[in-house]
């Protein structure tokens, strides 16, 4: 298949005013819509919201390259929270031991992963809320100091989907606003809590590089509308909330975690070469990945990692300028381009 070709079956569209569109529920609007819109796209049937500009997908898995030929880069993410996410019920009442375990990553667990990755020579991204930056600006600015990136994790975890998009901007807006506060640089990166219809759209008119939120694909990818660009940075669900419970202490053995995370590696790496690098994320939590003990399957990963060899590990932001400016390059200034 040529390479255009492959492009053209590969692009999907995205939904600029979805919400009325289908009488779906909420908890699955977004798949449904997703499926709605690619059956759309390739039988050609007329769209409701025919002569919007579309939301593109584009995939140039052919032309990945890393910058040394490295076989795999691994990109190493921590999503910073604390208890935010933690909302009182119905009644009013705050569950304060999951709010408290929540506390626990900005607290102490920080500290100690910071601390780990400095041992290990490991540059790492950590996705933060507004909210930790600006309850705790000593633990941003010891990110800072050990070499590491923070970046965008909503404000106080909101739960995007949720959201109405105008609420969905602010909470976008405040964030880039604290963590410039905070580190002097505003965000460049995103990840939402379950992102939502609008959520691509709003990062791209917020001047984001990169949204690492998918788990639909194996190798970083563009979206484009109206001739700007932002990197996806897809995820794989093997992160340590599936592995340790998130809140439930009493799941996850740190063993059977790193065996789980060993597992994952091999097969992308066994999978790779220089012409067909891998690209091998993990997505971790301070608050869950930093407690005493689980920190095992942290250390033990990166050195079964390190032993494989051959591999770049890059930050959120260098790997998404190293698609945008070297090997989607050409594309990117087609793509831009064609919108005049």
């Amino acid at each position: 298949m040529k390479a255009a070709e492959k492009i053209g079956t590969r692009m999907q569209v995205g939904l600029i005013q979805e919400e009325k569109l289908f009488q779906a529920p909420a908890y699955q609007a977004e798949p449904f819509l997703s499926r709605m819109w690619s059956i759309r796209l390739r039988t050609g049937i007329r769209s409701p919201t025919e002569g919007y500009t579309m939301l593109k997908e584009y995939h140039y898995d052919h032309l990945i390259r890393w910058p040394r030929g490295e076989r795999a880069a691994v990109f190493l993410t921590f999503d910073f929270q604390g208890g935010e996410d933690v909302k009182p019920d119905k009644n009013g009442f705050l569950n304060y031991e999951m709010w408290s375990q929540g506390e626990y990553g900005p607290h102490h667990a920080i500290y100690r992963l910071l601390r780990i990755l400095k041992e290990e020579d490991i540059k790492a991204t950590f996705l933060t809320c507004g909210a930790i930056a600006e309850r705790f600006p000593e633990a941003v600015q010891a990110i800072l100091d050990h070499g590491h990136v923070v970046e965008g994790h909503g404000y106080n975890h909101e739960i995007a989907r949720y959201l109405p998009r105008d609420e969905e901007d602010q909470v976008m807006k405040k964030t880039i606003a604290m963590v410039h506060k905070r580190t002097g640089r505003r965000c460049y990166g995103w990840r939402s809590c379950t992102q939502s219809t609008n959520t691509i759209e709003l990062l791209i008119e917020n001047g984001f590089v990169f949204n690492t939120n998918c788990f639909h694909e194996e190798l970083p990818f563009l979206w484009e509308k109206d001739g700007k660009l932002l990197v996806e940075l897809p995820r794989q669900p093997f992160g340590d909330g599936t592995l340790f419970g998130h809140r439930h202490g009493e799941y996850g053995n740190p063993y059977h975690g790193l065996e789980t995370w060993k597992a994952y590696f091999d097969e992308l790496y066994s999978e790779s070469s220089a012409e067909r690098p891998k690209y091998i994320p993990f997505t971790m939590h301070p608050y869950i990945i930093g407690r005493p003990g689980r920190t095992l399957a942290l250390r033990g990963i990166i050195h079964h990692i390190k032993r494989a060899g051959d591999l770049w590990f890059p930050t959120g932001i260098e790997l998404a300028e190293w698609c945008l400016n070297d090997v989607f390059q050409a594309e990117c200034q087609k793509l831009r381009a064609s919108t005049g």
